[in-house]
């Protein structure tokens, strides 16, 4: 090659690297100086009302944590041409986005400790993009799909019964985008009663977070989802703050950073539950890869924050990944964040309860059980972008449902802890005697949550009631009652789609009365029983196996 060809090439390589524009992570050496304006004496000047009550309700002091980054740090950096988009408090950080020239210079700073690169590419501007509410919102475009099923299997039902629906609680969601979520009627309650209170899109800072992806639209849907009886979130009359965190396209430590300024910002508004659908493992820059070993619960930076927000008293409510069906010698665990303590990390079913085999397995490298609980993640309902009522599959999916839950149970026990409520949920699942590494305690039950009640092998069924033949070869059933019922007795029999095949109400009964059903034209296969007596759920599957 010519030698001026050669050097013009280099000359062009070197230029273009230090006229790249990155994103990094500018850490702090300390938040106080002598004119530092705020003071843990005076909290309402950098949280609300709400976020401090919750702290005060769960007596959970105030911190240097929950300080604001130094104004005049980031002043500085402004003054030098660094674009500083969003700072953490909990890291006493910013993300910048700048010049890979500029990093020396930030580097010297005599109040700066470190900068980190988070990713190689600029992706964050000052322009804005409004938000268009319709006047009038959409119709599906398809129905395919109903919530009753995977209610059903949490006793969700019962929880709207009881009229619990999340009002008064805080929900924040974090994900790539909620396409759809200002144009259908799914969502159209949301906007009518004012439930989004804030939106933040913390990927391009555009204000707008109704756009760059419909993951978020799913998610959010299986909690605030309403429309008319095919559809029903688990928590639709919760309050939601809606934050865009991943990144579509690349993969990049920033999500990370993303993922904890969603948390923070939810923290400083008084969420009381952070749902985030995402989890980390390999990224684009080979070097900035976990491994298994990272899987501490105190490494990852995504981890970290999980634990923090959780040490603030919400409930942090994360999906364990995907991985579970890779082949032998790839990854097939949880991914960051699942691995923090005192969170739920929610792995998936199928609708018999059966583990899920693309749902990641535990424990964490440390030993400890995950997942927490599971969901069915397998043949969700869920809300597309599109408007699209449908099904989807996934770990993402069986997350919310959980968040939904414990935004119900903790509403109706206002006076407990997030660590109680967690550890409600975890006693009320299926598996709660004998929790293992691919569903951890299970699937848990609305009514034993609430009542802080642990589930175990002989509360399924009582003596009570029998249920037979159980597998039965169609045709005929039996529901035999060994004691008076004074008060009405719900019997539903659903299908695996969430259908249901057969509703009958016993008002009042005498000790040993046996009543018959007779099913018919019913396909062989896995249906589920579901006795409601009170507030009390039994749910048991049967099969017909003729």
């Amino acid at each position: 090659m010519n030698k001026t060809i050669l050097t013009l090439l280099m000359l062009t390589g070197w230029l273009f690297s230090v006229a790249q524009t990155n994103r990094y992570v500018v850490y702090f050496g300390s938040k106080a100086d002598s004119n530092y304006p705020y003071s843990l004496e005076s909290p309402s000047d950098f949280l609300t009302e709400r976020s401090i009550q919750r702290r005060v309700n769960q007596d959970i002091p105030l911190d240097s944590m929950d300080l604001p980054v130094n104004p005049a740090y980031v002043e500085d950096l402004q003054t030098l041409g660094i674009d500083v988009y969003f700072t953490s408090k909990w890291l006493n950080a910013a993300l910048v986005q700048t010049k890979e020239s500029n990093v020396t210079t930030i580097q010297e700073l005599n109040f700066v400790d470190s900068v980190t690169l988070v990713a190689r590419h600029a992706k964050l501007s000052d322009t804005k993009i409004a938000v268009v509410v319709p006047e009038q919102f959409e119709a599906p475009t398809s129905i395919n799909s109903t919530t009753e099923l995977q209610n059903a299997m949490t006793q969700v039902d019962a929880m709207h019964q009881k009229g619990i629906h999340g009002e008064g609680m805080l929900i924040g969601i974090l994900d790539n985008g909620f396409d759809g979520v200002n144009e259908f009627e799914p969502f159209e309650h949301l906007w009518t009663d004012n439930r989004i209170i804030a939106f933040k899109d913390f990927v391009e800072n555009s204000g707008n977070v109704f756009r760059l992806g419909d993951h978020g639209t799913s998610v959010f849907s299986t909690i605030a989802g309403k429309y008319g009886n095919d559809f029903n979130g688990v928590a639709y009359a919760a309050d939601f703050v809606l934050c865009i965190t991943e990144e579509g396209g690349s993969e990049d430590r920033v999500e990370e950073y993303n993922w904890l300024l969603g948390a923070e910002f939810a923290d400083s508004l008084g969420a009381d539950i952070i749902n985030g659908s995402l989890g980390y493992n390999t990224f684009d820059i080979p070097e900035h890869d976990y491994e298994y070993e990272d899987l501490d619960g105190e490494t990852t930076i995504v981890s970290i924050a999980a634990k923090i927000a959780s040490d603030k008293g919400m409930i942090v409510v994360v999906s364990a990944g995907n991985e579970g069906d890779n082949p032998p010698n790839t990854w097939r665990y949880i991914t960051p964040p699942a691995d923090a303590d005192k969170i739920l990390t929610v792995g998936s079913v199928d609708p018999d309860f059966s583990w899920t085999s693309f749902s990641s397995l535990g424990p964490s490298s440390d030993g400890r059980n995950k997942p927490d609980v599971s969901a069915m993640g397998f043949g969700t309902a869920v809300v597309r972008g599109n408007g699209s009522i449908t099904r989807g599959n996934g770990t993402s999916f069986a997350s919310p449902q959980i968040a939904g839950f414990a935004a119900g149970v903790w509403q109706e026990n206002p006076t407990w802890t997030n660590i109680q409520v967690i550890d409600a949920i975890k006693g009320a699942g299926h598996r709660a005697h004998s929790p293992d590494t691919l569903v951890g305690h299970g699937v848990p039950f609305y009514t034993f949550a609430v009542n802080g009640k642990a589930l175990s092998t002989s509360d399924i069924l009582t003596d009570k009631i029998t249920v037979y033949p159980n597998p039965f070869d169609g045709g005929k059933l039996f529901l035999k009652i060994d004691e008076e019922i004074k008060n009405p007795l719900l019997i539903k029999i659903i299908d695996t789609e969430g259908k249901t095949i057969l509703k009958d109400t016993i008002s009042i009964t005498k000790s040993k009365t046996t009543i018959e059903y007779t099913l018919e034209d019913i396909q062989e296969g896995l249906y589920f029983l579901s006795l409601q007596y009170d507030d009390d759920i039994k749910v048991v599957k049967l099969i017909n196996s003729q």
